[in-house]
């Protein structure tokens, strides 16, 4: 991967292999679904297509619209051979972006209370992407929605169907599926864990309260997870 890419502009280039789009409607894709999986900042998707553009990764012309003009992004061919390279090299290292948990670290420099309304405040939140979720893919199902466009065997790089006034690529669907269902139990598991741990923290003056036998449940439950996953994990092999 070059120095000056990171996933962000694989994530557009991703977009871009599907179908031509514009600047508005490539940041509007990316605000209604890659949020939930690589969210960044609009700003950041300005530059990350005039990058790609700067790699010959993709064109861009100014194409009217009323009295104003456009700019649509195209992929080119090494903008395919890009993206098929960075399909095919191995990913970063899984990492964890949640300020719930930066927060808990620091829990014992504060109030219980804080504790409380940080973990219940995450798990909102996380609740909320899960309902989110959940309102693209009851779309998806309508009758006459993008499930039936695939089912029919409809879409396709030069389709330029809408549905809700927005383009649908229902030739994706198995992936966006997937995708989808996996983020949608990680935000419903960080929903269910923070939960907990408000209920837990409820009673106490502050995270020092916590027991010498909860304390070292928690350490060997560490312990016990790996040790299991690599069980599980040997065992198929």
């Amino acid at each position: 991967m070059p120095q000056s890419t990171s996933p962000a502009t694989f994530g557009l280039l991703g977009l871009l292999a599907a179908r031509s789009w514009t600047g508005y409607e490539l940041t509007s894709q990316v605000r209604r679904s890659l949020r939930f999986v690589w969210p960044v900042s609009e700003a950041h998707l300005y530059r990350e297509q005039r990058k790609l553009v700067e790699l010959g990764w993709a064109t861009c012309v100014d194409e009217p619209a009323g009295r104003r003009t456009r700019k649509r992004y195209t992929i080119t061919a090494a903008g395919r051979r890009a993206l098929v390279d960075w399909l095919e090299s191995a990913p970063t290292e899984p990492q964890l972006h949640v300020e719930g948990l930066l927060r808990l670290f620091n829990a014992d420099r504060a109030a219980a209370t804080a504790l409380v309304a940080s973990a219940t405040a995450t798990a909102e939140a996380a609740r909320e992407s899960v309902a989110a979720l959940a309102a693209i893919a009851e779309e998806y199902l309508e009758p006459g929605g993008p499930m039936d466009m695939f089912e029919r065997g409809e879409g396709g790089a030069q389709d330029r169907r809408q549905y809700h006034g927005r383009p649908v690529l229902p030739e994706r669907l198995p992936v966006v599926a997937l995708t989808a269902d996996l983020t949608s139990q990680l935000f419903d598991r960080v929903d269910r864990m923070f939960t907990e741990l408000a209920a837990a923290a409820e009673g106490w003056s502050s995270a020092d309260d916590l027991p010498p036998a909860e304390v070292r449940r928690c350490l060997e439950a560490v312990v016990s997870r790996a040790a299991r996953r690599a069980w599980d994990v040997d065992g198929r092999e």
